[in-house]
């Protein structure tokens, strides 16, 4: 009897705790995150299903975040020099706080800024420094002809290519 009640108590203090640990914050929904505005709502909702289609066959995340503006409690630094650390910093932080395994880009409208940050794990085989920059070749050229549709596209399809020959 006191061993069945021990188990009993193991097992509910158990429950208690694994209902204390909170989750990995989950990255899905919405891998796109559009408040600068940048693409059309038909075009985010289509973008959101290839992008989770991506999830699926690579569990690999690719997660889109715009700003208008830096957001409030964010100062840029005086010095523009500084500007591409002060970015990196941010994509860095949004990256880990949102728990994302794979691929992060954030895209400010003003000032205009394009950053893409990838864990260091997938970067070592699934999403390699050639990648990315043909990942930012591909946002740049659409971005620069006022195609954001066309940029976002052409950057999932950069992002999917290299999963789809890196993780084979």
């Amino acid at each position: 009897m006191v061993s069945r009640t021990r188990w009993l108590l193991l097992l509910g203090l158990l429950v208690v705790w694994l209902g204390l640990a909170s989750p990995a914050p989950a990255v899905f929904p919405p891998p796109i995150k559009d408040d600068g505005k940048f693409f059309s709502a038909e075009f985010v909702e289509k973008a959101n299903k290839k992008i989770k289609e991506i999830y699926s066959s690579s569990k690999k995340d690719l997660v889109i975040e715009t700003y208008a503006t830096v957001p409030e409690g964010k100062k840029l630094p005086e010095d523009k020099n500084k500007l591409g650390e002060f970015f990196a910093e941010w994509a860095k932080a949004r990256s880990e706080e949102l728990g994302v395994n794979g691929v992060y880009v954030l895209i400010c409208k003003s000032p205009t800024r394009l950053q893409i940050q990838v864990d260091t794990e997938t970067r070592k085989r699934a999403f390699t420094a050639k990648d990315r920059d043909r990942l930012q070749q591909k946002f740049i050229a659409g971005f620069k002809e006022k195609k954001f549709d066309d940029g976002l596209k052409d950057g999932i399809d950069a992002v999917e290519a290299a999963f789809r020959a890196n993780l084979k």
